[in-house]
């Protein structure tokens, strides 16, 4: 079968979506050898795997938003007709309006606007309420991340049961346990001004990851005598304003990163003393299991996927129970015994999630829809 590959996304900073997009298309190489696969993509994207086809989009001037539909509604159709596409796959939801012999498949990472509209402005929710509905209707086969994110869609968008299927995500092989040299580790604190020991914290600085929680948690080992320092990496999202200024009074013990090198995270997952991962919810929550494949004790909350993701591997609680957050970083900072057991729970938990679970299964729905 020929299938075409909304690559979009790419032209985005790696993360989100767009990391899951990319590690889909590193991988399946390995794993699928009888389809034929075309990649949509812009023409200032590199495009260097002969295991494609690539098709490249020319950049318009219209607003991102208008033009998305534009070229979904309008030039992608012709697309497809032209290099006589069997299978659409999107990594983001949308499709066409209308579809003629083509089998549509979309991943619905999560229902962040429905089980958390909170933390999204009205517009966005009502837009994702008139589209995504929309789409389900016109798709052939719905992937998710999650058992609990196929629930919520399930409940939350009527999506119908035998259409919906959740394949856990899995992390680039570059998440391992690497030893970095005295002078490796000093030019990485240097570089990026943090200190030798740290919780870390790697997501979108936002209201939903509970930022203002990691600030109570530090406030509480302050109080007990213990100055810990925290690093947080992520860009700043909705609700950053509201918390902006209580960072800044800590800044002395909390240390925000907004743009780092992909592999300078690598690295500083595996130099940081402990991960914390209060989120309020998650579709699949990629950087626990990152920290894992690194080696790195994780404590996170107990909601959504976090149960299918940390599982055995860490520790979880009320996301809203930050006494329980503290008391764990400080049993992993002060006992070396638990702190080496933390270390190897991580990694064994770390080792259910590959490529291969989620590609060999992705490969079989699309071979169903022939």
């Amino acid at each position: 079968m020929k299938i075409g590959i909304d690559a979009r996304l790419l032209s985005t900073k790696i993360r989100g979506t767009a990391r899951y997009l990319k590690n889909i298309l590193d991988y399946l190489p390995e794993f699928d050898h009888h389809n034929k696969y075309f990649v949509f993509q812009y023409e200032d994207i590199q495009c260097n795997n002969e295991f494609y086809q690539y098709i490249l989009i020319k950049r318009s001037r219209l607003p991102r938003q208008i033009y998305e539909h534009f070229w979904l509604n309008f030039i992608l159709p012709k697309i497809i007709k032209e290099f006589n596409i069997d299978i659409f796959f999107t990594p983001y939801v949308f499709v066409p309006f209308k579809k003629d012999g083509w089998k549509n498949v979309i991943v619905i990472h999560d229902a962040l606007t429905k089980v958390c509209g909170q933390y999204y402005s009205y517009h966005y929710r009502k837009y994702m309420d008139l589209l995504v509905p929309q789409s389900i209707k016109r798709s052939d086969a719905i992937i998710t991340v999650s058992e609990s994110a196929m629930r919520d869609i399930i409940k939350h968008f009527n999506a119908p049961y035998d259409k919906i299927s959740f394949l856990h995500l899995w992390t680039d092989k570059k998440y391992k346990q690497i030893t970095l040299s005295l002078q490796e580790k000093q030019f990485l604190l240097k570089k990026y001004n943090i200190p030798e020991e740290f919780v870390l914290f790697v997501s979108v600085l936002e209201e939903r990851k509970n930022v203002s929680g990691i600030i109570k948690i530090s406030d509480i080992l302050f109080g007990k005598g213990f100055n810990i320092n925290f690093v947080l990496v992520g860009r700043k999202g909705f609700g950053f304003n509201k918390i902006k200024n209580e960072l800044l009074r800590r800044k002395d013990r909390i240390h925000i990163l907004s743009d780092i090198e992909d592999d300078d995270l690598v690295k500083i997952y595996n130099i940081a003393k402990v991960f914390i991962f209060p989120s309020f919810y998650e579709g699949f929550g990629l950087p626990p299991l990152e920290a894992m494949k690194c080696g790195v004790p994780v404590i996170a909350s107990n909601n959504s996927s976090m149960p299918e993701v940390v599982g055995d591997g860490g520790l979880m609680g009320e996301a809203t129970d930050f006494e329980f957050f503290a008391e764990n970083i400080i049993k992993i900072f002060t006992d070396d015994t638990f702190y080496k057991m933390m270390r190897e729970m991580s990694l064994k938990q770390s080792e259910k999630f590959s490529a291969e679970n989620h590609l060999i299964k992705l490969i079989e729905i699309f071979d169903n829809l022939k």
